[in-house]
């Protein structure tokens, strides 16, 4: 993703010649914060500035502060003397910008009209790649849209489900149960496309259902999928802002939230290989052992931690999910761990 950007503000560095080059010149080198910084005393002295405007507004969105860039890039838009590929690139974002504060009937309508436009190839290339990436284009159009308090669902085909209202009502609940622990403050609701036909999905995204995008707040799923799991990854994502990423503690959390009725600790039991078992190895290596077992062993291991040592320290160990970080957080990790293990094997 920062690739693209970075290969679309060059291309836009050029559209706006030699103003303001000192500018152009941190965006090509990614150095966004120092836009804002070099930009908001010019912005003072020329408030009305099209292409200052711009910029400023397009580093914010590379910094994600999608709510502030949408006053520098409508004033850009605005500017009826701005070049036309100024204000197309200006609405281009504000659509981007748009999309992730929720506004999603705006934001469509911001790229569309920046596609017609025309004003560039590249600035119409970059509105229909977002397009593309928040599944807004012409495939998902015919797919039937309803909504949750806290979910945007998208159904292939709605017949395939025995209870609808049930069905969403349990996503819903998911999300709501799960939030209780995270406390995440989502920026816009979560789309939730629910696929029919998985090899459909596998042929338009080239992965296997289900899986999430927590920048975008979207989810894919099969229609049969357990309810928390992906919900979980994104309000983790957007609660945690983890730092490093292991796949044990990573999949483990949300198999622990997927909001199924089995016990954790029985489902890791049914796993565990024959033979010497090391939970350490497992977290070191996830493909040390034959089968997969990342995912309930790591809910299993996240139930124990909760039930001993409580739900606070979870939350340490998801920013940081390495086994370093774990002996401090819990100065008898070891111990632990010895216990664990032999509880699976009991």
């Amino acid at each position: 993703m920062r690739s693209i950007l970075l290969i679309s503000i060059l291309l836009l560095s050029l559209s706006v010649k030699a103003q303001h080059k000192d500018l152009n010149k941190l965006f090509v080198k990614g150095k966004f914060e120092q836009i804002i910084e070099k930009g908001m005393p010019k912005l003072k002295q020329s408030p009305d500035d099209a292409v200052l405007n711009m910029l400023v507004g397009r580093a914010h969105i590379a910094l994600r502060n999608y709510e502030t860039a949408i006053l520098f890039l409508k004033k850009a838009y605005n500017n009826e003397v701005a070049p036309l590929s100024v204000k197309s690139w200006s609405l281009a974002e504000l659509g981007t910008a748009y999309y992730h504060t929720g506004e999603t009937k705006l934001g469509v309508e911001s790229l569309i009209k920046a596609m017609e436009m025309k004003a560039t190839r590249n600035c119409s290339r970059f509105a229909h790649n977002q397009m593309m990436r928040f599944q807004e284009n012409d495939y998902f159009q015919k797919w039937d849209i309803q909504e949750t308090e806290h979910i945007r669902f998208h159904f292939q085909d709605e017949s395939v489900i025995e209870n609808l209202e049930n069905y969403k009502n349990k996503h819903e609940e998911a999300y709501q149960n799960i939030n209780k622990f995270f406390k995440a403050n989502l920026s816009k609701k979560i789309d939730l496309f629910v696929w029919k036909d998985r090899e459909e999905a596998y042929d338009l995204f080239e992965r296997r259902l289900g899986f999430a995008n927590s920048e975008r707040k979207i989810i894919n799923v099969w229609y049969k999928q357990t309810e928390g799991y992906e919900i979980c990854r994104i309000l983790s994502d957007v609660a945690i802002k983890p730092t490093k990423i292991t796949k044990l503690i990573n999949e483990g959390i949300c198999v622990y939230f997927d909001q199924s009725v089995r016990n954790k600790i029985n489902e890791a039991r049914r796993v565990l290989p024959k033979g010497e078992f090391y939970l350490l190895e497992l977290w070191e290596s996830p493909t040390r052992y034959e089968r997969d077992l990342s995912y309930p062993i790591g809910a299993a291991f996240i139930d124990f931690l909760i039930r001993k040592e409580g739900k606070a320290k979870i939350k340490e160990l998801l920013k940081n999910q390495t086994i370093e970080n774990a002996k401090v957080i819990y100065p008898d990790f070891m111990e632990l761990v010895k216990v664990f293990e032999a509880m699976l094997k009991s």
